[in-house]
């Protein structure tokens, strides 16, 4: 006697069909997950209420070197935290409105490293009373560099800020104080020596005017090197150009060139900078380098939108001796601050007996976007 074929109804067939094609879906569901959690950047830990590691992705191990089975250290913060006796050390743990905190957090490698720490609560499992805690960890020191150098160069704009008030109050104080005064006593010897009738004391009179018209010219041109009002009354260009004129010299020729017609919108803060940078690089070349010819040029946005400045000139040049700017001296560590202030880059280039060339690209904002 034969088995016979047992015949299922259609619809039994179609459930069956139905639960094969949703556990399908399911599957390829648990895989994407799966494959997401594996390739995140970001460190995922699932801990039980003792703080074991039941599981742990890849970034985590990485990040930290936990394993699953480990048992997770407090970070600095918590561990140092008061907290009274039989209360959760843990911040994130302990207080149900905060899910992100920053600290820094023991690794087994030896060393802390600063994390930003978001976390959630897996659903307990029925008739289960423990809640495995979720928390994605995430390397912050990056972001903790660059801030500490958007602080830095805030609080050097803040200070060239007011260097520059202090600057100008101080050349004002020059030209309304000490430069009338000497004014005054200028007058009053041209009037002696209206009077004067002895040769011997006209001689010695006209050789200290002399001396009291240099101390004069003095004056006013430090006045000017301290707040150059021709920056402020009709802009960069021309004030760049004043100071090429004013520089010049028998002994060395300072030009100055632009691609610019106008500044184009350049705000005054960063005008100012790029005036300062420009007058101490040529004052170092004629001071240091003893050059001939130095040539200053300003050139409009180039493909990333930045500004160029340049100065360059054939004096005797240095040897660089460190791995950033080749010198320590007062005046190149002036001219890398007031670059970073308005958020440019310093270049420089320099061989003995080769010249020295020092260019600053900087957004004309003073702020990278």
């Amino acid at each position: 006697m034969g088995i016979e074929k047992v015949r299922l109804p259609r619809r039994v067939i179609r459930l069956r069909s139905t639960a094969f094609s949703c556990n399908s879906q399911r599957l390829k569901e648990y895989l994407r997950l799966r494959q997401l959690f594996f390739m995140l950047s970001d460190g995922i830990i699932v801990m039980d209420p003792q703080r074991t590691i039941v599981f742990v992705n890849p970034a985590a191990v990485r990040l930290t070197g936990w394993q699953i089975g480990d048992k997770v250290p407090y970070c600095l913060f918590c561990q140092n935290r008061k907290v009274a006796s039989g209360d959760e050390r843990c911040l994130l743990a302990a207080d149900p409105t905060r899910h992100y905190f920053e600290s820094e957090m023991p690794t087994k490698m030896g060393r802390p490293v600063p994390v930003g720490m978001s976390r959630t609560f897996l659903t307990a499992e029925e008739g289960a009373f423990r809640r495995d805690m979720v928390i994605t960890v995430r390397d912050v020191t990056v972001e903790r560099q660059e801030e500490e150098l958007e602080l830095s160069r805030r609080l050097t704009h803040h200070t060239l800020k007011v260097q520059e008030e202090e600057r100008k109050r101080l050349s004002q104080e020059l030209h309304d104080g000490i430069s009338q005064t000497l004014y005054g006593i200028s007058l009053g010897m041209e009037h002696l020596q209206r009077h004067i009738k002895d040769q011997i004391l006209s001689d010695k009179l006209n050789h200290l005017q002399d001396r009291l018209r240099s101390c004069m010219q003095e004056v006013r041109v430090l006045s000017r090197s301290l707040y150059p009002a021709v920056l402020y009354d009709i802009g960069l260009l021309a004030a760049l150009r004043s100071l090429a004129d004013e520089l010049t010299t028998e002994q060395c020729q300072v030009q100055f060139a632009t691609d610019l017609t106008e500044e184009d919108g350049i705000s005054a803060a960063v005008a100012v900078q790029v005036y300062r940078i420009a007058q101490e690089a040529i004052r170092n070349a004629l001071q240091h380098s003893h050059a001939s010819y130095v040539s200053t040029v300003l050139l409009g946005s180039d493909e990333e939108g930045d500004w160029l400045l340049q100065i360059e000139d054939d004096g005797s040049g240095f040897t660089l001796t460190d791995g950033e700017t080749g010198n320590s001296g007062y005046g190149l560590r002036n001219m890398q601050e007031r670059a970073r202030a308005i958020a440019g880059s310093f270049e420089l280039k320099t061989a003995l007996r080769q010249g020295t060339t020092i260019r600053i690209k900087f957004p004309k904002s003073g702020v990278r976007e």
